[in-house]
């Protein structure tokens, strides 16, 4: 009986939950080491398992970082529906999204460095991931225009917000450590909190305004999480 990780499987367990664990701990593998420096013996490695078992169930890295990302969209969409129903302000949706997401995101063992290497991914694979993305960037745009129109949220290039949001997200996986200070879910309001208070409209002349007494202590002790 193979032990697969942690999980000690039966025969007469499913073959998805066989694969779930593979893809899991590639992903981790991913983390570790970066997924170029990662081989597929690697991660038969770290699941206790031939390298030959591990072709049964995928037909290689580009099938598990493919995989990655789909688990990555899959929790921006349930965000997303998450913060919709919720109603309110554009403002008030694009928050509930942030924290969901980000905390989700970086909890996620599928969540790693490698979300980075989209040019890694075989064509009909990378086109299914932009796809995946335009979807979501849409529903997050729709958000900032309904911001922009019940006041909310200050008018602005769409687009850039959008990118200089979700590019900051999707870096976190790369210094983000569980063992760190700030957990997830302090690391998602914090998020919030900066991008929507920059993109919150303001009166003539009023400027954002920063804690530095706060900012120094945090600059100081967000190196745990690095």
């Amino acid at each position: 009986m193979a032990n697969w990780g942690n999980a000690v499987l039966t025969p007469f367990e499913l073959r998805g939950q066989k694969r779930e664990a593979l893809l899991r701990q590639a992903a981790l593998e991913f983390r570790k080491r970066g997924y170029h420096a990662t081989s597929m013996d690697d991660i038969a490695a770290a699941l206790g398992v031939t390298k030959g078992a591990l072709y049964r169930y995928v037909k290689g890295k580009d099938e598990v970082l493919h995989h990655c990302f789909k688990q990555s969209e899959k929790i921006a969409r349930a965000a997303i529906e998450r913060a919709l129903a919720g109603g309110g302000t554009g403002a008030e949706q694009l928050r509930v999204f942030v924290t969901e997401f980000v905390r989700e995101y970086l909890d996620s063992n599928f969540a790693g460095g490698a979300m980075i290497e989209i040019d890694a991914l075989l064509p009909h694979q990378r086109e299914d991931v932009v796809a995946g993305r335009d979807g979501i960037d849409k529903a997050l745009k729709e958000m900032v225009r309904k911001g922009v129109a019940d006041g909310s949220i200050s008018d602005g290039n769409r687009k850039f917000m959008i990118l200089a949001l979700m590019g900051s997200i999707n870096w976190m996986p790369n210094w983000y450590s569980p063992r760190g200070e700030l957990s997830s879910r302090e690391i998602a309001e914090e998020t919030a909190n900066i991008f929507l208070n920059g993109m919150r409209p303001r009166a003539d002349g009023e400027t954002p305004t920063v804690n530095v007494a706060r900012s120094r202590n945090h600059k100081m002790k967000a190196r745990s999480n690095i």
